[in-house]
């Protein structure tokens, strides 16, 4: 990381002097590499007055923010006649779609088939577990009731990593005790786009960060404390692995903690995966030049086009489940099947086994039940399941697949 790239009168951080070890082959060997460097560790995070000299401009954009995750919680509250299932569930495929999304960001792609089969069946691929545990981490979250905080944050990053081949190598749950840098992989230390704070300066950091959550600056906008807290955490880069999606993760969940959704219904990745290099610039130039107003904007407009969005995919989540139980001719088939076609929206990959298990019942009437989901295109059965029978549901997925 070259200093010359920070302003010179640095007020979101200071640069360190480090040390980076690295393994590379030379000469036909492995060889570990000692390099000096810089390092830059993050100030404290900033009160109102700090931030509002150069953000007086975005308070407009802040009201329209606000407004559009009142229109995303309302949402949540007007559940369709009828709906034998908790609305959160229905909303199952939203935070997928995260998961995927958020994974996509660093280059782990799978698709919801893929996601959804690992529940099933094994996976030779360690993409889709991936993504799956960030899902799970998501839920796990989603149920803590209490303040984030740094256990719940350690928990979360296990979760992160829980059975991904060599996790154990990227110390799940715990602070990285090494030094790390953010670049393309061939780069040198100093060469890199950012290098975070030496190890031993993680927990304070966190400590901090923390504490800010719990107790942000008095009139500090909940919205301006998300995007902060979101640079903090990747600014302090805590992990040895997954500080990028635990950090997007944070942003759903804090605004839960700060009572501006009642459930955590927005999910920034698609935005990011959309305007991504904005993305690190914006949040590299907070540290090299302070430049909070860039960053909370680009923050805000995000917040605007995922709620917008994501109120449009409740509504179609919504009409598809409607749409599945018209396709049957307007013949009533009883609640117990129509708590068939609502568990579809938990488990969109599915057995006669799994799904007897949900509904309960007699397995002869789940085997019809799914038959008949399949002569009306609501079910298709996967390929190569030759041994048990597995169905999944295709217009479910498209929700999860879109960008």
């Amino acid at each position: 990381m070259k200093p010359d790239t920070f302003h010179p009168k640095l007020s979101t951080g200071r640069l360190v002097q480090t040390q980076f070890q690295t393994v590379k082959f030379q000469s036909g060997r492995l060889k570990k590499i000692h390099e000096d460097g810089w390092a830059f560790i993050p100030n404290l995070m900033p009160n109102l007055d700090e931030v509002l000299t150069e953000t007086k401009s975005l308070l407009s954009l802040h009201e329209q923010a606000t407004a559009m995750l009142g229109r995303l919680d309302g949402s949540f509250q007007n559940v369709p006649g009828g709906l034998s299932i908790n609305p959160w569930v229905l909303y199952k495929p939203l935070r997928m779609r995260e998961a995927r999304l958020s994974s996509k960001i660093e280059n782990t792609i799978a698709s919801a088939t893929e996601i959804e089969a690992v529940m099933v069946m094994p996976s030779e691929r360690s993409e889709p577990l991936e993504v799956r545990n960030y899902f799970k981490a998501i839920e796990m979250g989603a149920q803590d009731q209490g303040p984030i905080n740094e256990t719940m944050i350690r928990g979360l990053h296990k979760e992160l990593l829980s059975g991904i081949p060599e996790s154990e190598k990227k110390y799940p749950g715990q602070y990285r005790p090494s030094q790390v840098m953010i670049g393309d992989d061939d780069e040198s230390f100093s060469d890199a786009r950012f290098v975070p704070p030496p190890p031993g300066e993680v927990p304070m950091l966190m400590q901090q960060l923390a504490e800010y959550m719990r107790n942000p600056p008095e009139g500090m906008p909940s919205l301006f404390v998300a995007a902060i807290v979101h640079y903090q955490f990747e600014a302090i880069h805590p992990f040895a692995d997954g500080n990028g999606r635990l950090g997007r993760m944070l942003i759903t969940l804090s605004l839960c903690n700060n009572t501006l959704l009642s459930r955590p219904l927005i999910y920034p990745s698609g935005y990011i995966n959309k305007h991504k290099q904005q993305y690190y610039d914006l949040l590299l130039r907070v540290s090299t030049h302070g430049d909070w107003a860039s960053w909370l904007g680009y923050f805000l407009k995000m917040v605007i086009a995922e709620s917008q969005g994501t109120i449009q995919r409740i509504q179609r989540l919504f009409q598809l489940r409607q749409d599945y139980l018209g396709r049957l001719d307007n013949k009533p088939r009883g609640q117990r099947f129509t708590d068939a076609i609502d568990s579809l929206f938990e488990q969109s990959m599915t057995t006669v086994k799994m799904l007897h298990n949900r509904i309960g019942g007699t397995e002869q009437t789940v085997r019809n039940y799914v038959d008949i989901m399949v002569e009306y295109g609501i079910l298709h059965r996967a390929e190569g399941t030759q041994r048990t029978k597995i169905y999944f549901a295709p217009e479910i997925h498209m929700v999860v697949d879109e960008d």
